[in-house]
């Protein structure tokens, strides 16, 4: 058996968790011939077939499950080592990671960060801010804020609130357009709806359930994006009311309207609950979104 280069390892790792060759080179900034070198390179180095390949991607062999487990094993302890030199674990310096959604970001964390700063002025924050869900597993970031309960057996997970959604538009649209009386009115009105990535989500569902197709007359996954349309007068637009009662150019309407909410939820490895300059920003985070 020749020598096993670790960085073989952790091409293997990205493929065989996001099935895919063409999926890993997007998760290493990498390409597809490249990711197929190394794993063509760990399998001659290891006399093992890792991945059965066809047209859908890649499937695991047999063999490959205890390779698959003590690489992830691997992985974490490398992690582990990163997260002690980037900061001290007993002191408040070094930087913190923090994936969250864009609107909660912009609305809600970064107008409360210089108080934040003052208090912690050693500290620094690192904004992952995307609808991906982050993967805490990989070290991608060290805290994050989802709106779905994690899953994962090695996450700390803490629910923060429940953000309520509705309806929402600007008085200059609702003084040229009218004010909609009930659901049955939205057929009337433009509206302002969500782009293709978050489609699927249970808010816009319903909201495409109760609008005409004609009248969607923007569609975006930028949370930022749809507000400001509907502080423009663009049209009408389901928004996260946590974020909408910040801004006094919105309107709520149809309150009756039962809109699916969703829960927000903390999540960290558990490796990290003992790291006091991340145990700091998750009691910030908390703070925040509790008040």
């Amino acid at each position: 058996m020749n020598d096993i280069n670790w960085d073989d390892l952790r091409y293997f790792l990205a493929a065989a968790e996001s099935g895919s060759l063409s999926a890993a080179a997007k998760l290493l900034h990498s390409n597809q011939p490249t990711v197929g070198r190394h794993i063509d390179a760990l399998e001659a180095a290891l006399g093992l077939k890792l991945f059965q390949r066809h047209k859908k991607g890649l499937t695991l062999t047999h063999e490959c499950a205890w390779v698959l487990e003590q690489s992830q094993l691997m992985q974490s302890g490398v992690q582990n080592i990163q997260r002690m030199i980037e900061g001290d674990y007993q002191q408040l310096q070094g930087s913190v990671r923090l994936a969250l959604p864009e609107g909660l970001c912009n609305e809600i964390l970064i107008p409360q960060l210089g108080s934040f700063y003052q208090q912690y002025p050693n500290l620094r924050l690192i904004l992952n801010v995307s609808s991906r869900t982050t993967n805490l597993t990989r070290g991608e970031a060290d805290i994050a804020v989802r709106l779905f309960r994690p899953k994962e057996a090695d996450l700390v997970a803490r629910q923060l609130t429940r953000m309520e959604m509705g309806l929402y538009a600007s008085p200059e649209y609702l003084q040229t357009h009218g004010r909609p009386e009930n659901v049955s009115d939205l057929m009337q009105h433009w509206i302002i709806s969500y782009g293709d990535e978050l489609a699927g989500l249970p808010e816009n569902r319903w909201l495409l359930d109760h609008v005409a197709p004609s009248n969607r007359v923007l569609q975006s996954d930028s949370t930022t994006s749809r507000l400001r349309a509907t502080v423009c007068g663009l049209g009408i637009a389901i928004q996260p009311c946590m974020l909408a009662n910040t801004n006094p150019k919105l309107v709520q309407i149809l309150q009756d309207a039962s809109l699916p909410a969703h829960e927000v939820w903390i999540t960290y490895h558990r490796d990290l609950r003992h790291i006091l300059r991340v145990r700091v920003a998750v009691d910030f985070l908390i703070t925040l979104f509790g008040a």
